[in-house]
């Protein structure tokens, strides 16, 4: 098959990753609203004339026109529907995280227009809320969306409902919560306890509306175990190491 005869791809994208790629190219990732993530090459964006190479900025929103090809697609043209937002930052780093962890756990070509809004309204709100909570919001909301969730109701051992009022422990291996009754006999590895607290955080960061958030107090004990159970909870899903959190904790984030 030729290169005129392969498909074309044209969307509206928003940039996730850039990388220079050998002397004077650029790799791209983006979460496109009807494709889905895509991976291209974008030739010659490197060089200092380059329009299309000054557009492929993390964050900013452009209307794409790629080639697939039989190796690697690549870019024919790009156009600015947006740039990004004036992030400072912390912002940038926890916009990275959004942006990580989508192309960590979503699969390329599959389109999902839900999470294409969902990536757009959460990098908007990092310059409107708590950024910190507005990016678990959004990998809690991205878990639901692409069916990795954790069972955060029932035991996953029994299937009994848990309620806030009982004792509840988090185990990744087995993708959510135990009872105490199932925890007794649990031999596995990695079980923490998931306090009250940390539930009820978690239920309210799953519908956080980010433009009129539901009033609600934030404790921080309950924040970092939700932080520490979820992120762990990630990487077994993944088998990756997340680079963008690393960044935050050098930033002392």
């Amino acid at each position: 098959m030729s290169e005129n005869e392969r498909e074309q791809l044209i969307d509206e994208a928003l940039v996730l990753h850039v990388k220079d790629y050998q002397t004077a190219d650029k790799l791209v990732v983006c979460f496109t609203k009807k494709h889905g993530k895509l991976r291209f090459i974008a030739y010659g964006a490197r060089y200092v004339k380059n329009v299309q190479g000054r557009l492929l900025q993390p964050f900013a929103c452009l209307n794409i026109q790629v080639q697939q090809g039989q190796r690697v697609d690549k870019l024919r043209s790009c156009e600015l529907v947006r740039m990004p937002k004036s992030l400072d930052m912390q912002q940038m780093a926890y916009g990275a995280v959004a942006a990580e962890l989508t192309a960590v756990l979503t699969e390329d070509h599959e389109a999902d227009e839900e999470l294409y809004e969902l990536l757009l309204a959460t990098l908007a709100a990092l310059t409107k809320r708590n950024p910190r909570l507005v990016v678990l919001s959004f990998a809690i909301k991205l878990l639901g969306i692409t069916g990795f969730a954790p069972q955060m109701s029932h035991c996953v051992g029994c299937g009994t409902a848990i309620t806030l009022d009982d004792a509840a422990w988090f185990s990744p291996l087995q993708g959510g919560l135990l009872c105490e009754a199932c925890h007794a006999g649990y031999t596995g590895e990695g079980l923490e306890p998931c306090g009250q607290g940390t539930r009820q955080l978690w239920q309210w960061l799953a519908t956080l509306d980010y433009e009129n958030p539901a009033a609600f107090s934030v404790r921080g004990g309950d924040l970092m175990e939700l932080e520490r159970l979820l992120y762990k909870f990630i990487f077994f899903q993944t088998d990756k190491p997340l680079n963008s959190l690393n960044f935050l904790s050098q930033m002392g984030l």
